[in-house]
């Protein structure tokens, strides 16, 4: 009987590691979605009226990546994220064989537009 008692309390513990842990690993990856629709979100709002003409959609989709950003790639309005990881955020434009797709680069602590991507 002690040994029933003892197995099934093991079990109990097992399980609850288990779920516990599954609960962490989701609000995890809740956390990190609802960051980047606030960062699509910042990154929209900076854009101009004219900007927004040239998107494929009237929505504010954009892909969400780390990218180490450089004035070569960037117009930045702060020279002190040369060579630093931010958040690149990439618009799909309806002249992008021309010109390119519009890039706001975003600072994920301070939530400010840093700068733009050069378009040709």
């Amino acid at each position: 009987m002690k040994k029933l008692l003892i197995i099934m309390i093991s079990l109990l513990l097992i399980s609850l590691s288990v779920a516990c842990n599954k609960d962490t690993k989701e609000s995890t990856k809740e956390g990190s979605n609802t960051q980047s629709i606030s960062i699509q979100q910042i990154a929209y709002k900076s854009l101009d009226a004219g900007d927004k003409v040239q998107l494929v959609n009237d929505k504010a989709e954009g892909i969400v990546e780390r990218k180490v950003v450089t004035k070569r790639i960037a117009s930045l309005t702060d020279e002190q994220y040369d060579g630093k990881e931010v958040y690149a955020v990439t618009f799909h434009t309806k002249n992008e064989a021309l010109l390119g797709d519009i890039i706001v680069f975003v600072d994920g602590e301070t939530q400010k537009v840093i700068g733009r991507g050069l378009r040709e």
